[in-house]
């Protein structure tokens, strides 16, 4: 069935024919035609519309084909080729016919009546008969007989099967776009990966009914790959800013992020910035991959070029691998059919400018979709009127961004003052679909994004429509502060108090802390999805940290320490430290000594005082596994923690009146005195319960390799080997006697045949992976679970450093310049004063404060 209207007309019926410049005279492929054009003089009679069957380097294409109508006739190839992936023939002109109906035949109309399966055109005199239908041929007449589609293969929209309000709802038009942004309601990123909508965006709406109603027409990126909008430029940005918005306002920043690539010479910056400014304050525009800028913004060639070798680099780990540029077109169908997000909009405005990035951005549009990159190209050209046919506007589209020929599904404005939408797709009849189409002002763009711009997406147990939520990871940052993990960033004996008492509850309930972290979990650093902890007393376990010299061992102990005092009350949670290297290496764990838990601090350089450390630690386990008895020590500690002090009941004022003040108790002078709870004892009298249980004890070894193969004339080598045997006790029997082994090895060789390593449950490797082609920052590492072998990767938290006041450069503000967002950001400098606390020392006093206000009863040290 063919469209009517004065639009109607396909090219060269009725109207004089204009030959446009080939589409190879564009810049961009490096000596490469496009596909489906000629060289001049060529003398070929008849021709494939992919050429030789073959473009960029050796890689045949993955969208439709040329629509243009060359000197050889035209080429008609399709967004997704032919049944087996090969593109479809082109069909030539017979100098014989009429030339208007030979013009009917070629163009855009001939192009997409091969793409749909339609009815061949009636048999030429002379001619063969026309071919039995292919077998793709028949499964497209069943799918659109089972769609309840008629059997000639006129289009039906999908919106037409459904009631307009319906339709409405499943594809909302502008303003509900704006008002889902604005206000409260559950349309906000409701699309995941797995919603059937997902990346479907709507151009406009079609008349149905008789022009009674209008249902909406959409284009699914999905299965198109790349679309291409083209007009003149003044409609073309309302349409793009309306197709851009609905993606970012249905899916979030975790299932989509948006990709600008805005460096068309042939417009200004200033320009430019006036029709994308607004797109900066989407929240999808903000880095997530480790990409090296502030926003993913491109208004420069830099710019371009580091945002398209971010996208290879993602093509290049994606199934495709490093040969994804030379891919057959199935297996980039392939690979995009079973990708399932997140996904990235690539938004290429015009001719990206190099020939080089020409080039890229075609291979991404062609390519990309394998790894969920689907690109939106945007060319200027003018409105299709029957003076610049369908079929020269793509050209000239083409003509304008190379990326344009390989885009899946096309939109041209039409029309005299370009209102009207050909949409042109897999399964749109021989003349595509004529839309109204829906275009928003730069205003209207910007009130939406700003309105975006404070939004997060919730980490819950289920996203929003139900869907179980997907947190997003983060890259990680370069450094890492433990306070701000540990939730501390302004420790108080308060807050400490609330976080032990927390823990207290959940030892004796085994609920979840209100904290958020387990009682005794030792905080490593920053994760890709928050705090990254190792819980030895869940996990019964041991921790073993292994990294070279510079790694940030050391620090990383002392961070341990510091979160594990932060769990829990000293009489509770004790900690031993040992520096096995001696007092030659440095501070070592010497800084951690002013933590109430420390017990004891041993250095290995006296090897008499090594020996009695054996000696009692080795006493230590005896004692725990008598008192035990074969009772397993969370059940025991559970039994034997300390009462909640509860207020004592306040005396009336009759009852403390007459009586001197020294003689009154604290109820009667306004002051909350705390008494211990009192529980019926054997006899049925009220007996105070002890509050003296057994804590779970941290033993804490720096440089355990120097014990292990102590330095020839090392003061503590003839000592090292009590330390080592008695460190391997409490590997073997340690974790159920509460009594857990954090050691970390510079030389991992040393101390690979040691029983420390064999029972460690947890392993740490700082410094790069073995596959890292680039350094990394101290603190950088890997935490490994024997218990599943999963591996979690993180940034040390730092807890020696200066407080923030004291340490970086204090706010500034400077002017908003989007076109520099795209830039690498500017490190800020810092600068150690040496006169402010550090957060170690801070953290360490306001522990030695909740201690006693706890009345927290001291440990003897062991020795």
């Amino acid at each position: 069935t063919e469209a009517t209207g004065p639009y109607a007309a396909p090219y060269g019926a009725g109207h004089p024919r204009e030959e446009l410049p080939a589409a190879y005279d564009s810049p961009g492929r490096r000596g490469t035609p496009l596909r489906g054009t000629p060289y001049p003089g060529s003398p070929q009679e008849r021709y494939e519309p992919y050429g030789d069957g073959q473009t960029h380097g050796g890689r045949q294409g993955f969208a439709p084909a040329d629509l243009r109508e060359g000197p050889h006739g035209s080429s008609h190839g399709g967004p997704n080729g032919g049944p087996d992936g090969s593109p479809l023939e082109a069909p030539h002109d017979d100098p014989s016919e009429d030339p208007r109906k030979a013009a009917r035949r070629g163009g855009l109309g001939a192009w997409a009546r091969r793409l749909t399966g339609a009815r061949p055109a009636a048999e030429r005199p002379g001619q063969a008969p026309a071919p039995a239908p292919t077998v793709w041929e028949e499964q497209q007449r069943q799918s659109r007989e089972a769609a309840g589609a008629p059997a000639d293969g006129a289009y039906r929209p999908a919106a037409e099967r459904l009631s307009p309000e319906a339709a409405d709802e499943r594809w909302p038009d502008p303003a509900t776009i704006l008002l889902t942004a604005l206000g409260p309601g559950p349309r906000l990123w409701e699309r995941g990966p797995d919603h059937p909508d997902a990346l479907t965006v709507r151009l406009g709406t079609a008349p149905q009914d008789g022009g009674r109603s209008a249902a909406p027409v959409t284009v699914e990126l999905r299965k198109a790959g790349a679309l291409g909008l083209a007009g003149p430029r003044t409609r073309l940005g309302g349409l793009a800013r309306a197709a851009v918005a609905q993606l970012a306002a249905l899916h979030s920043p975790a299932t989509l992020e948006i990709v600008l690539l805005s460096t068309d010479r042939a417009h200004s910056l200033e320009d430019r910035l006036a029709d994308w400014a607004w797109l900066g304050w989407l929240p999808q525009v903000r880095p997530a991959h480790s990409q090296d800028c502030r926003l993913l913004l491109a208004y420069d060639k830099e710019q371009a070029a580091a945002r398209t070798a971010e996208l290879a680099r993602r093509l290049d780990d994606g199934p495709l691998g490093p040969q994804w540029a030379a891919a057959e077109r199935s297996a980039v169908a392939s690979a995009a059919a079973r990708y399932n997000g997140p996904y990235t909009l690539l938004i290429v405005d015009g001719d990206p400018g190099s020939p080089a990035l020409r080039e890229t951005t075609a291979r991404l549009a062609a390519s990309g979709p394998a790894a969920g990159i689907h690109v939106l190209c945007l060319a200027e050209t003018p409105a299709a009127t029957p003076a610049f046919p369908l079929a020269s506007t793509y050209e000239a589209a083409r003509a304008a961004s190379p990326a344009f020929g390989e885009c899946g599904a096309v939109a041209v404005l039409s029309g005299d003052v370009a209102t009207a939408l050909r949409v042109v797709q897999p399964g749109t009849g021989p003349n595509g679909t004529v839309a109204a189409v829906d275009a928003v002002s730069g205003a209207w763009a910007e009130r939406f994004a700003r309105a975006l711009a404070p939004l997060r997406e919730a980490d819950t147990g289920t996203g929003l429509g139900g869907r179980p939520a997907r947190s997003a990871a983060v890259p990680l940052p370069d450094a890492s502060r433990l306070l701000d993990e540990l939730g501390l960033a302004r420790a108080t004996p308060a807050s400490l108090m609330a976080r032990w008492a927390a823990a207290s509850d959940t030892g004796r309930s085994g609920a979840a802390s209100d904290t958020g972290l387990p009682g005794a979990a030792a905080v490593l650093g920053a994760g890709p999805h928050g705090p990254v902890c190792a819980d030895l007393a869940a996990d019964a376990c041991h921790l073993l940290v292994t990294g070279g010299p510079g790694s940030g061992k050391t620090e990383l102990l002392r961070s341990l320490a510091a979160s594990l005092a932060a769990a829990d009350r000293p009489d509770l949670l004790s900690l031993v430290l040992v520096d096995g290297a001696g007092p030659e290496r440095g501070e070592g764990l010497r800084l951690c000594t002013d933590l109430p838990h420390v017990t004891t601090h041993l250095t290995a350089s006296d090897p008499v005082r090594m020996r009695q450390f054996a000696q009692a630690l080795s006493s230590e386990l005896k004692r725990r596994a008598e008192t035990l008895a074969g009772t397993d020590f969370a059940e025991w500690r559970a039994a034997h923690l300390p009462a909640p002090r509860t207020p004592a009941p306040r005396r009336s004022p009759e009852a403390a009146s007459g009586s001197s003040l020294a003689e009154r108790d604290g109820s009667s002078t306004g002051t909350l005195r705390l008494r211990a709870r009192s529980v019926p004892g054997p006899g049925g009298e009220a007996q105070a319960v002890q509050s003296a249980p057994m804590p779970r004890l941290f033993v804490l070894v720096d440089d355990f390799d120097a014990l292990v193969a102590p330095a020839l004339g090392s003061t503590g080598r003839p000592a090292a080997g009590s330390v080592v045997r008695a460190l391997e006790a409490v590997a073997r029997e340690g974790a159920a006697l509460g009594v857990h082994l954090i050691a970390a090895t510079g030389h991992p060789d040393r101390t690979s045949d040691t029983a420390t390593d064999r029972a460690a449950g947890l392993r740490v490797e700082l410094g790069p992976a073995a596959d890292a082609a680039e350094p990394v920052p101290p603190g950088r590492g890997r935490l490994h679970r024997a218990a599943d072998s999963s591996v979690t990767p993180f940034q040390a938290g730092r807890v020696t450093g200066r407080i923030p006041r004291t340490s970086t450069l204090r706010p500034t503000v400077v002017p908003l310049e989007w076109e520099r967002m795209g830039d690498p950001p500017a490190r800020r400098p810092l600068r150690e004063l040496g006169n402010g606390p550090t957060d170690l020392a801070l953290l360490a006093s306001a522990l030695q404060r909740a201690a006693q206000s706890c009345g927290a009863p001291a440990v003897p040290p062991l020795l």
